[in-house]
């Protein structure tokens, strides 16, 4: 209750050469100084967003300290506050301080603040400027997080009960107990706004504490769970979150399956776009059932890192020691790359992925439910095309070298060996051969759209891919890296026929394959993601080794527990700290994000059934606006993802494929937002201008934007 009676204030010091602060801005220009003060121009509509907002506190007030500066003296200055015009002054010519109460906004909607008033361009300057500032700010009102304060302590008192009733002493259930509540009032009194409540946090993280009572009786393990499951869950607080545009492709396909018009990306057109049929049949279902897709993408994000987390940990306890599980568990929490594309967002289907090979790897090292990997492996292929090939390497390492979960496959003749693969392989073709008979009915092609937009780069392609792995083996473990192959030094046959062997084939070949197809361009490394928990074993196992084995020598058995406590320190920190390499790009992303949302919406309020939209960032736009989109990238456009590009493979992944002229001439959008890369994607706005007029427009949170569009 006392955590949210002083809560700070989200302000941007405008004054500052670099604005530090957890707010986005839109239409303030760069800084400035006279004689007596520094300062930021304005534009005519300026626009503060603190993303979240709702989730931290109800009511807010903003705040912003400005002066008029029309060469024709004061013009009314409008406030709004999420799009809603709050109040209109005339401002004052010198610098003031206005606030203004902002009524409370609905939990999935943008919290905003803006300034609009009618802006002159001086002459010698193409801005147009509205008011000087030098600081704008969002200060949330105290209040009484009801839910909070009684359904927490509820559900730490029912992990209490539930840790007793398995049999833990009280001093067991104190010692996990007392530090998880600790830790829950340290990050409530961070007051960082983040996609999801805190409390609905909190409960994932109570839940996977009370997950981890039926994996584990060590009380050590359990605290360490239970932390790591905190961290876990409160990583897209502890860090920005975002929602990649990608996602929104996706729920573009689930929506309009649920409006009756197939599983498509424009109406009366079959292509197949997306890579992830499972993942969108889910968002289908989330609408279907009147539930929002991206909400649902951040509660599954965080419920699914959770779920590999304790995956990673009771795997890696049947097969290791239980204290070398946790190892595999830390560098798993740990991952910024799983962080990223599970509890931190991203709405991707990266880690429904992961946690299905996983679990597919999983039940193929167990020696009595192997048979069973075959339909979870069918499931992640209906994830992720890659799902056939994890799929693959299993049936050929079956071949070779036998089950690795010991049972006397070694010794079998290849008649018995073949039967083990059929009984694998049956479940798996029940479930996948009828899924791509459907798709190759329904969409004419046997691969995916995206894969013909993506590939055909040759070596450059795979050279982009080498230094994308690169970047991935530095960031999951670097020279500690090299540890995984230390079990077969010695004697490589036996490690090779053991859950090592299989692990470390399906670690390189999928890496090779990853290679191959040039890795893609958004941050964390997104394809490689599905291999950090296998990855994450194979450095605990080598790590257990060369402990025991540096025990076992009178020089270095004192030092060896504090120097692998130092490499973990070291590593854990490295990897977590990473995130600072590219939360600058998450955010940018969001932001973009953010603006392509809003052109939807304005789009789908504005345009005409029959009018079309030009788009580079093809997800956001298409799905809020419910308008024809031309994918300028070609993912969902059949031309465009066949069309011969000069030194493929050399450029950004998936964003190589362009056709101006066909746009232009034979799809003739309706509309193109006139943002800087798309204008440019066409030669310019000199060239634009012969089919196109520039028309201002005002979204639904104020935001004024230019969009080309075409002559009658």
């Amino acid at each position: 209750m006392l955590l949210r009676q002083d809560l700070p204030s989200h302000t941007a010091r405008l004054v500052a050469p670099t604005i530090e602060t957890d707010l986005s801005l839109v239409g303030f220009y760069g800084l400035e100084r006279n004689a007596a003060f520094a300062y930021r121009w304005s534009s005519g509509n300026a626009l503060v967003q603190m993303p979240f907002g709702a989730n931290l506190a109800p009511s807010y007030v903003a705040s912003a300290r400005i002066r008029a500066a029309h060469p024709d003296g004061p013009q009314p200055l409008s406030f709004l506050g999420s799009g809603r015009a709050l109040a209109t002054v005339m401002p004052a010519p010198e610098f003031r301080v206005y606030r203004l109460l902002i009524p409370p906004v609905p939990k999935d909607d943008r919290l905003s603040f803006g300034l609009q008033t009618q802006p002159f361009i001086p002459q010698g300057d193409r801005r147009e400027l509205g008011v000087m500032a030098t600081s704008i700010g969002l200060q949330p009102l105290p209040y009484i997080e009801w839910p909070v304060v009684l359904v927490v302590p509820a559900a730490l008192a029912s992990l209490w009960g539930w840790m007793r009733r398995r049999g833990a002493g009280a001093g067991a259930v104190l010692l996990v107990c007392y530090p998880l509540g600790a830790g829950l009032s340290v990050l409530y009194a961070l007051n960082r706004p983040a996609p999801l409540p805190f409390i609905w946090l909190a409960l994932f993280t109570v839940v996977a504490a009370g997950v981890v009572v039926l994996l584990t009786s060590d009380v050590r393990s359990r605290l360490s769970l239970a932390l790591l499951s905190l961290l876990v869950s409160f990583s897209g607080m502890i860090w920005p979150s975002w929602m990649t545009d990608d996602a929104f492709i996706s729920f573009r396909y689930a929506y309009n399956l649920v409006a009756g018009h197939g599983l498509i990306y424009n109406v009366g057109e079959r292509v197949e776009g997306y890579t992830n049929f499972l993942w969108t049949m889910l968002a289908a279902l989330t609408i279907a059932l009147g539930g929002d897709p991206v909400y649902w993408s951040y509660l599954s994000g965080v419920a699914i890192a959770l779920a590999i987390l304790l995956l990673s940990y009771w795997l890696a306890k049947r097969l290791l020691d239980p204290a070398w599980a946790l190892v595999t568990a830390l560098v798993v929490a740990t991952s910024q790359s799983l962080l990223v594309y599970t509890a931190r967002g991203g709405g991707l289907e990266t880690g429904l992925f992961t946690l299905l090979v996983l679990a597919g790897s999983a039940l193929f090292v167990h020696s009595r439910a192997w048979r069973w990997s075959g339909i979870v492996f069918a499931l992640a292929s209906l994830t992720r095309p890659e799902g056939a090939l994890v799929m693959a390497l299993s049936l050929f390492y079956l071949g070779l070298a036998g089950l690795p979960a010991g049972e006397p496959a070694t010794t079998h003749s290849w008649r018995a060996r073949f039967r083990l693969i059929l009984l694998a392989l049956l479940p798996y073709l029940l479930i996948v051969v009828p899924y791509f008979l459907w798709r190759l009915s329904y969409y004419g092609d046997p691969l995916p759209n995206t894969f013909y937009a993506k590939t055909g780069g040759g070596i450059r392609q795979a050279l982009r891919g080498l230094a994308y792995a690169q970047k991935f083996a530095l960031a999951v473990g670097g020279p500690l890296l090299l540890v995984v192959f230390i079990r077969f030094l010695s004697d490589w046959r036996a490690a090779w026929r053991t859950w090592r062997g299989y692990l470390l084939l399906l670690v390189i070949i999928y890496s090779a394959y990853v290679i191959s197809v040039g890795g893609d361009h958004f941050p964390g490394e997104r394809f490689f993601v599905p291999l950090v928990p296998w990855i994450a074993l194979l450095i605990a196992d080598g790590l257990a080794w060369l402990y025991t084995w540096a025990m076992s020598s009178a020089a270095l058995r004192k030092a060896a527990p504090a120097l692998l406590g130092a490499i973990l320190l070291a590593t854990s920190a490295h990897a977590l700290g990473r995130s600072a390499s590219f939360d600058h790009i998450i955010r940018g992303d969001d932001e973009s994000v953010r603006i392509w949302s809003e052109i939807g919406i304005w789009l789908r309020d504005h345009a005409a059934h029959n009018e079309s939209v030009a788009a580079l960032g093809a997800g956001a736009i298409a799905y809020y606006s419910d308008r024809t989109t031309i994918d300028l990238l070609g993912l969902n456009d059949k031309h465009i993802a066949r069309v011969k590009v000069e030194n493929m493979g050399g450029g950004t992944a998936g964003h190589e494929k362009r056709d101006p002229e066909y746009v232009l001439h034979i799809r003739r959008p309706t509309y193109i937002p006139a943002l800087p890369d798309w204008s440019n994607y066409f030669g310019g706005p000199e060239v634009l201008r012969q089919y196109y007029k520039l028309i201002s427009i005002r979204t639904h949170t104020g935001r004024e934007l230019l969009l080309w569009k075409r002559l009658p």
